[in-house]
């Protein structure tokens, strides 16, 4: 069975209100891109990694994956958006013909690699599967700001990455959303579910945050140091 992660980095980062988009920024002596490349490149289980990044910086990617010693990934342009992004790359993973993809952010570094035999064993033909989060808090839906209902938080979960599935099938799913209009998904679940998919959720085993803002940097920062000084006293 080959499996394949394919990284989204293909965004500009606008609200890190940075020069350089969110996922080359140096957490902690380590680009953010780095960080989540190095997750799968470390883990038995994957075969192949496809990094999607910013037309404009595949270059620097490039670069920067060579200076870090990692020399067997594949570095191809992103779109307009994410959707696009993710589709640029399953076009590229069709040339390998993986059995299984699983689809990561690059700005989220702190995913476990430890996860990941669970997260193979459970994708099976019609099923993929979603690492999530647990959400503590009350969650409204409302409708031009009045709350119209209160959903059960014990059925709700926060999306998170990555988002595995049989390859051929999310390929499926992304050409079927292109067909049906559909250009700007933020979610490869949703698209999945909307080809009549299943989808099996399970809580990460690690804190698993976007890098998205300033403030999620600073919090990532915290995080590595603490896990650090942690380590250092063992």
């Amino acid at each position: 069975m080959k499996t394949g992660a394919l990284i989204v980095a293909g965004g500009l980062g606008l609200r890190m209100h940075s020069s350089l988009p969110k996922q080359f920024m140096p957490l902690s002596g380590k680009e953010i891109f780095v960080r989540s490349v190095e997750v799968f490149h470390g883990s038995a289980f994957v075969d192949f990694i496809v990094l999607v990044v910013h037309k404009d910086w595949l270059g620097q990617a490039r670069k920067i994956l060579e200076k870090r010693g990692i020399d067997s990934v594949s570095v191809v342009s992103g779109g307009e958006t994410r959707q696009e992004s993710v589709q640029n790359g399953l076009l590229f993973c069709e040339t390998i013909k993986p059995d299984i993809l699983m689809i990561h952010d690059a700005a989220r570094p702190f995913f476990s690699k430890k996860q990941i035999p669970e997260i193979l064993r459970l994708v099976t033909f019609g099923t993929g599967v979603v690492v999530t989060e647990k959400t503590t808090d009350t969650v409204y839906l409302v409708e031009d700001e009045v709350v119209i209902d209160v959903p059960n938080r014990s059925n709700l979960r926060r999306a998170e990455t990555p988002q595995t599935f049989k390859f051929q099938e999310i390929l499926q799913a992304h050409r079927k959303a292109v067909t049906d209009g559909i250009h700007s998904s933020t979610d490869d679940a949703q698209l999945f579910v909307g080809f009549g998919g299943r989808v099996l959720t399970v809580d990460s085993i690690v804190p698993n945050p976007k890098i998205t803002t300033p403030l999620d940097f600073e919090m990532a920062e915290l995080m590595i140091e603490r896990e650090a000084n942690f380590t250092g006293r063992d």
